[in-house]
């Protein structure tokens, strides 16, 4: 199969004219001219298409500036600024103008093509919000350039929380709050308050402290109420040197045990042949959430004829369950029919469930009593 040699003759001599970018001639010498003509002619548009000739444009200067865009005032922040493609010395200044006041951040002459540089400087202090402008000037013998952007600058705010050991109290009770000075980085941070007081319902204040002084971010206070104070919600307020008051609420009420129902179930009906009888028994506060406790169950046929009864004798079989409530504030499980011998006469047609629940926390009792239809 015929092949093809090529012979490279750089213009202006030497054989790196390609490798400089420079203008080729390409002579071909095919030692086989009528079979191969085709495929050499193929081969020289392919490496014409390869390496093209002439100089490419040079790429246009650019930068890049990152700075923030909500800076904190009084605290040290970082801008950086990038240039790339400089084709001659440039001065670069980027100022930070206030309402009140300016100041240059960075001022310096570059050389380089290329300049990578990062930057700490101190915001000012401030009382309110406000907004800055950061002009980037970039200045040259033929190289001008201005830029103009805004950032906001926010006064230094610590994070205060004030929590009660409990949302609701009783009369007499002592009200025990804890007042916590945070950054914003979640750190404690001692601050120095010039007033804590609380007010009634009718916005009366009823007790102070002044320059309460936050030693590690914390402090501890308590206040104690009166054997008949006003009922309703009490306002704990902690006063800033700057910024907003932090209020917290609590209430003093006249506790009542909450009220619950007791609900207990059975099928309606009961034949004589059934092995098991199905028991379930809830409770619920009447405001809907389960009772969580013991729940003691008791199911019993009772004797037709209990008038012949000897004192302390039982009036029927009865059959007991005992188990703590789940989550939803109820128990379910059988009980077999063998112990009240449903084909023996001398007992009533019916059982009798009665459940009680003994409340987590108080012991209160509750309970109710359930029968199915007589068959």
């Amino acid at each position: 199969m015929g092949q093809c040699e090529w012979v490279w003759e750089a213009a202006g001599g030497g054989t790196q004219g390609l490798l400089y970018k420079h203008l080729c001639l390409l002579l071909i010498q095919p030692k086989r001219p009528a079979r191969n003509m085709w495929s050499c002619a193929l081969t020289l548009c392919l490496l014409l298409t390869a390496f093209p000739g002439g100089d490419p444009a040079p790429p246009d200067p650019k930068y890049m500036l990152l700075v923030p865009t909500v800076l904190h005032g009084g605290s040290e922040e970082k801008f950086c600024l990038l240039l790339s493609h400089l084709n001659e010395s440039v001065v670069v200044t980027l100022t930070m103008g206030l309402e009140r006041q300016n100041e240059t951040l960075l001022e310096k002459q570059v050389m380089e093509k290329e300049d990578d540089s990062c930057v700490t400087f101190m915001t000012p202090k401030l009382d309110a919000p406000e907004v800055a402008y950061l002009t980037l000037l970039v200045d040259g013998d033929s190289l001008h350039f201005t830029s103009r952007r805004s950032v906001l600058i926010k006064p230094v705010q610590n994070l205060v929380f004030v929590q009660t050991d409990k949302p609701i109290y009783k009369p007499g009770q002592k009200v025990q709050f804890r007042i916590v000075s945070l950054d914003e980085n979640f750190y404690p941070v001692s601050e120095k308050f010039p007033a804590v007081y609380i007010t009634d319902p009718q916005g009366n204040r009823i007790s102070q402290w002044l320059n309460v002084e936050l030693k590690k971010g914390l402090t501890q206070e308590f206040f104690q109420l009166s054997p008949e104070p006003t009922l309703g919600t009490y306002s704990l307020i902690v006063e800033r040197e700057k910024g907003a008051p932090v209020t917290h609420s609590f209430s003093v009420e006249e506790y009542v045990l909450p009220k619950y129902e007791v609900q207990v179930k059975l099928p309606a009906t009961l034949t004589i042949l059934g092995q098991e009888v199905p028991v379930t028994v809830c409770g619920r506060y009447t405001y809907g959430k389960p009772v969580l406790g013991r729940i003691n169950v008791r199911v019993c046929r009772k004797f037709s004829d209990r008038y012949n009864l000897c004192q302390g004798e039982e009036d029927g079989v009865c059959e007991e369950i005992s188990q703590r409530a789940d989550p939803n504030g109820c128990i379910s499980d059988v009980v077999n029919t063998k112990v009240f011998q449903m084909r023996r006469a001398g007992y009533e047609m019916k059982i009798i469930a009665s459940a009680k629940i003994t409340e987590d926390g108080t012991g209160v009792l509750g309970g109710c009593s359930w029968e199915p239809n007589e068959q």
